[in-house]
């Protein structure tokens, strides 16, 4: 063989190599599998309010871990696990809520995203259904299957996919959503004005954002001149977030972007003098939030005013058990009260239960006096 045949045979072999290795490398990129959903992809564009979850690093932060490993309840039928046989909340990594801009009647999204299991969850939502008194009705919406109360129309309902994500939504909300992790509509990812304030707060394991319409704006400033505050910086609001950024220490971020830079430096006035009333009154600082009021940072910077504070995670962790009392989201159960020994018409309330709670109202008993009377 001639050595120029041969090396032409090498050079043959070599391109053969390389373009079948090539190809192979293609394929296996396309039998690659789906990069899981994110939350987001099935938020539809026009949202006005975002807010998004990082459950796992929530899970994980002393501050905030109680919450969400607490066993759920399902209101009147008893826990979670004991209706569903599972629940469906412990394998989700993300949570994303949406209120689209022209919703009316109470319109919202909620998404959730990671491992779902979606035969069970819809027989799990169908048996809940049920039991209240309803008649689930499954069906297919594009790659979705959803579930709804067909004696309740109106109510909502949940769709959800093999690999997720889970929509839970009402109406044509729910089908926009749908479009949206299908591909077939825009999603919120594409919001210039979202991203915007988004990078103002950063990133954190909780983020709220909110965007105003050019129509909203308007009506702003329409109650403000009805009440006479025309010229209120809150006339120039764009949009406003919030995030919790988690860590050796809690770090909240918020901020509002301007339409222009001295609205935002007067706003900032404004809030830095309610910051300081705030901190000062008895109520605030009984609960513990007076001293954390006083350490927020209020500053403006161009056509954005920034609020930024931090806290220990045992400080975090305090005030979120705190406030969460405030609000009712935690009410324990009063301790059962035995009954009263017989002949003890006079035992005081709460006895052998311990004290009343704080909160309580106890009314006293009537005692009987000399003449018969009650007193």
């Amino acid at each position: 063989m001639q050595p120029r045949t041969r090396d032409g045979l090498v050079l043959l072999l070599v391109g053969v190599l390389l373009g079948g290795g090539v190809a192979w490398l293609l394929g296996r990129r396309r039998e690659s599998p789906p990069a899981a959903p994110r939350a987001l992809d099935a938020v539809p564009a026009g949202a006005m309010l975002v807010a998004t979850l990082d459950l796992p690093a929530l899970r994980a932060s002393p501050a905030f871990a109680s919450f969400l490993r607490e066993e759920r309840e399902i209101p009147g039928l008893g826990k979670v696990r004991d209706v569903c046989g599972f629940d469906p909340v412990a394998a989700l990594t993300e949570v994303a809520i949406a209120i689209p801009a022209a919703g009316e009647g109470g319109d919202f999204g909620l998404v959730t995203a990671g491992a779902v299991q979606d035969e069970a969850l819809l027989a799990c939502a169908s048996k809940v259904i049920e039991a209240r008194g309803g008649r689930p009705v499954v069906a297919g919406i594009g790659n979705f299957r959803a579930v709804r109360d067909s004696s309740a129309e109106g109510h909502g309902e949940i769709a959800v996919r093999p690999g997720g994500p889970i929509l839970l939504g009402g109406g044509a909300y729910l089908r926009a959503m749908i479009d949206a992790a299908e591909g077939r509509a825009g999603n919120v990812g594409a919001s210039g004005a979202h991203d915007a304030i988004a990078r103002a707060v950063g990133e954190g394991a909780a983020r709220v954002t909110v965007v105003l319409t050019p129509e909203q704006r308007a009506e702003i400033g329409r109650e403000l001149a009805l009440s006479g505050s025309s010229r209120s910086p809150a006339a120039s609001l764009l949009s406003g977030g919030a995030s919790v950024a988690l860590g050796p220490e809690i770090a909240v971020h918020a901020a509002v972007l301007c339409d222009a830079e001295a609205p935002c430096a007067a706003l900032g006035a404004e809030l830095r003098a309610a910051r300081d009333a705030r901190a000062a009154d008895f109520a605030t600082r009984l609960v513990g939030f007076g001293s954390v009021l006083e350490r927020i940072a209020i500053a403006a910077e161009g056509k954005a005013l920034h609020a930024r504070v931090k806290l220990s995670a045992e400080e975090a962790g305090v005030l979120v058990d705190r406030l969460a009392s405030l609000r009712g989201l935690r009410q324990p159960a009063p301790a059962p009260r035995p009954p009263p020994a017989q002949g003890d018409s006079d035992a005081p309330p709460y006895a052998d239960a311990g004290p009343p709670p704080p909160d309580a109202v106890v009314t006293p008993r009537p005692r009987a006096t000399p003449d018969g009377g009650a007193r």
